[in-house]
């Protein structure tokens, strides 16, 4: 697993994972906002995107397999002495990524100082019209290649009927482009899996953050309060005005802002 590291190598982890045809370039724009000086910054790019290749060519990916990879990661990372270490884990996930991250913390409730849920998503097993479009985008993406992906996430990533600028449209393109094509389908099939249920949230203890765009086509703010339900008194909801579902490159500053309160309440 390719994993970027920066910051104090003794100091308190935060963990970044990327949303599909993400990357630890995700995440960019928003790490000299947090303290290089007490935190080690851990940026991970999933089996299947970033630098991290499909690890046989028959694998199938799933998001129990990420927590498992989690899981793993979090071990090494913190167990480099050889001694158990009782730090909890800040995790900032966007997409995909908050949807593991809170795999992770409704596991591991014990080891979570925080969680920042960009465009949180949840399990779609038992709602077929959002399989089949999951599905769908993997069939698209093996019969046209990683463009066809491209060309539709420059798209659905940013709100109907706002204007966006070209190059921010340009950047989730590249971001995607450099994908490969049957990794993003079968990173789509694992976001659509029959086996990625839901965890149960109320066992989530640490503060959490639902940050949502009001334009967001893909993981509108109704799913980050139906979470924030679930989740209970610990959760909260921050709705960015005129953002859809890239929140890190359409309102930086916005985002900042949010993930600062999260790190407020847990003392970061």
């Amino acid at each position: 697993m390719h994993y970027t590291d920066t910051g104090n190598s003794s100091g308190v982890l935060a963990i970044f994972l990327h949303g599909l045809g993400g990357s630890t370039e995700t995440f960019l724009p928003i790490l000299p906002f947090f303290s290089h000086e007490t935190n080690r910054l851990i940026c991970v790019d999933f089996e299947g995107s970033g630098q991290t290749p499909l690890s046989s060519p028959n694998v199938k990916l799933s998001i129990p397999r990420y927590v498992n990879d989690l899981e793993y990661l979090i071990a090494s990372l913190q167990n480099s002495d050889g001694e158990e270490c009782r730090e909890k884990t800040l995790f900032i996930g966007h997409s995909l990524g908050a949807i593991v991250a809170m795999h992770y913390a409704a596991k591991h409730p014990d080891k979570v100082q925080g969680l920042a849920l960009l465009g949180p998503g949840r399990s779609i097993a038992q709602i077929p019209i959002a399989r089949e479009r999951m599905l769908g985008l993997a069939e698209k993406t093996r019969a046209g290649g990683i463009e066809a992906a491209g060309d539709i996430a420059t798209f659905s990533n940013f709100p109907q009927g706002g204007a966006v600028a070209l190059e921010m449209r340009e950047s989730v393109r590249k971001a995607v482009e450099k994908c490969d094509a049957e990794a993003y389908a079968r990173t789509c099939e694992a976001i659509a899996g029959l086996d990625h249920l839901d965890p149960d949230y109320s066992c989530i203890s640490a503060p959490t953050l639902l940050l949502a765009g009001d334009g967001d086509l893909i993981s509108p703010p109704e799913r980050s309060l139906a979470l924030q339900g679930l989740i209970g008194d610990n959760a909260w909801v921050q709705v960015l005005d005129g953002v859809g579902h890239q929140m890190i490159l359409q309102d930086l500053q916005g985002t900042v802002n949010a993930i600062k309160v999260l790190l407020e309440k847990v003392g970061r």
